[in-house]
């Protein structure tokens, strides 16, 4: 079973989306911030995918990937950056990041969300060489 790490610190949104998840086959870790969600991961309990948001106390989401793709066992795996704010600066940051991709809430509904999921985590390898077009104009994977 391919698991999710669900990191927001708006519980209504989390259960939100760990509901979404669960009801679609997924085990799902969820976590209240970026620094929960750090604490949370080891070499043995690794997530398939990340579904972050941005502005989280402690530790926020753009941190929170840094410390994933500086860290070897965690460096390949794909992150969904969840956003109400949709800046144009966040987009562009999360361009730069390979593996990541900008969604933001109020545009991108839970079907939306559940098709990159699944679009994401149907086995095909992550990496380096991989690259995945984008869909729209969306800033999406970043490759190098």
């Amino acid at each position: 079973m391919k698991k999710i790490l669900v990191v927001d610190d708006d519980l209504e949104q989390r259960d939100l989306y760990v509901e979404l998840f669960r009801s679609n086959g997924f085990e799902v870790i969820p976590a209240a911030d970026g620094l929960d969600a750090w604490q949370k991961i080891s070499p043995a309990d690794r997530p398939d995918l990340v579904f972050t948001g941005i502005d989280m106390p402690r530790m926020d989401g753009f941190e929170l990937i840094k410390n994933l793709k500086n860290n070897p066992a965690t460096a390949l795996t794909p992150v969904i950056i969840f956003s109400h704010l949709g800046r144009d600066e966040d987009r562009e940051k999360a361009g730069k990041l390979m593996e990541t991709y900008f969604m933001v809430k109020g545009y991108d509904g839970p079907n939306d969300i559940l098709a990159k999921v699944k679009e994401l985590l149907d086995d095909k390898p992550h990496g380096p060489l991989s690259v995945k077009p984008d869909e729209d104009d969306r800033p999406g994977v970043t490759t190098i």
